[in-house]
């Protein structure tokens, strides 16, 4: 066995965060009277994604990227409100759906029997605690690293530096990262001389450094 321990990310990997994100969202456009429409999610999620994608290059803080990505959403959809208490609205929201994709769980439980597990994600403290407290997942996970409460971000070195002070494991080449970003997991680990697996859910072009390529989580145990 060439591994011994799996950092797996949360979100569109083991969650489905876009049925998470659409939970909240239509609750948020409820609350301030937006319609509740399919073009309405659409752009949501598009600024939403462009304010991660962001962070993750270090050209917003967190703050920032909370507060600019409801500006924006207003803006298009002519609401006047304060930004910061929908934000905190809308993570509330956020923090009470946790769908688990097809598979996940029954994956976890069969991995946790061979390998150590742990998730690594770029969530808030809020969300991610919310959304995982009580979840029959966490039951095979030893460890979750936030990257708010860390003070890094994937895919930083830093981020990944810290992970690995805190996990058992101290040889890079018995870990591997598993998630669906590019940018954020498969370079993570590409920073940190970690192999990776590239969970392409989506079906997209494959120009990564991935070690590995799989469509979706179940398929994990092919490549192990």
């Amino acid at each position: 066995m060439k591994y011994t321990t799996l950092l797996l990310d949360l979100d569109e990997t083991l969650f489905d965060f876009s049925k998470s994100e659409k939970f909240a969202i239509d609750k948020l456009m409820e609350k301030y009277n937006i319609p509740v429409t399919e073009e309405n999610r659409r752009l949501y999620s598009k600024i939403n994604d462009e304010k991660w994608k962001k962070l993750e290059r270090g050209e917003l803080t967190r703050p920032q990227l909370f507060r600019e990505r409801f500006d924006d959403f207003f803006k298009k959809t002519g609401v006047t409100a304060d930004t910061d208490e929908a934000n905190l609205s809308y993570m509330q929201f956020l923090s009470q759906a946790s769908f688990i994709l097809d598979g996940a769980l029954e994956t976890c439980k069969k991995l946790s029997g061979n390998y150590s597990l742990y998730l690594v994600t770029n969530g808030t403290k809020i969300v991610q605690n919310g959304r995982l407290s009580g979840s029959p997942i966490m039951k095979y996970i030893k460890d979750v690293f936030i990257s708010e409460e860390i003070g890094f971000n994937k895919p930083q070195k830093e981020y990944f530096d810290y992970v690995l002070e805190h996990i058992e494991e101290k040889d890079k080449t018995k870990i591997l990262v598993v998630g669906d970003s590019l940018s954020s997991d498969i370079a993570g680990a590409k920073n940190s001389g970690l192999d990776s697996c590239w969970v392409n859910r989506k079906n997209q072009k494959n120009v990564s450094d991935a070690t590995y390529t799989i469509s979706c989580i179940t398929e994990i145990f092919d490549i192990l």
